[in-house]
């Protein structure tokens, strides 16, 4: 397994147990964030803030990585099932496709689609 697979994997473990402290250190002033919603963030405190904002919304939430691979070197393409119970007591389920591109040990950018 690639340096790059398992960095990409330890950060979806840290996000199923948002250890903002840990993913923060996965990313640079350089680095981008696509969300499914096509908003875009770049930078650390950015995309921090909204991944602060969004794991804020739900009283628990998980992601499920149903399928993993390195596409091309450092180009990691994950399919997942996301579950969360939001504040208002409401399942949200959805599936989705993410491609998280890493150089150097650094997230440089995150793509997520709908699948």
């Amino acid at each position: 397994m690639s340096k790059e697979l398992e960095l990409a994997k330890y950060y979806f473990d840290l996000s199923n147990t948002s250890d903002f402290t840990a993913i923060a250190t996965l990313f640079d002033e350089k680095s981008t964030f696509c969300t499914r919603n096509l908003d875009y963030f770049i930078g650390v405190k950015n995309i921090m803030s909204m991944q602060k904002a969004h794991h804020g919304s739900y009283q628990k939430l998980h992601w499920e990585v149903t399928t993993v691979e390195e596409v091309k070197s450092g180009v990691i393409r994950f399919e997942f099932d996301f579950s969360g119970l939001n504040k208002v007591n409401e399942l949200i389920q959805f599936s989705g496709i993410e491609y998280v591109v890493i150089r150097d040990g650094i997230i440089r950018h995150i793509d997520i689609r709908s699948a």
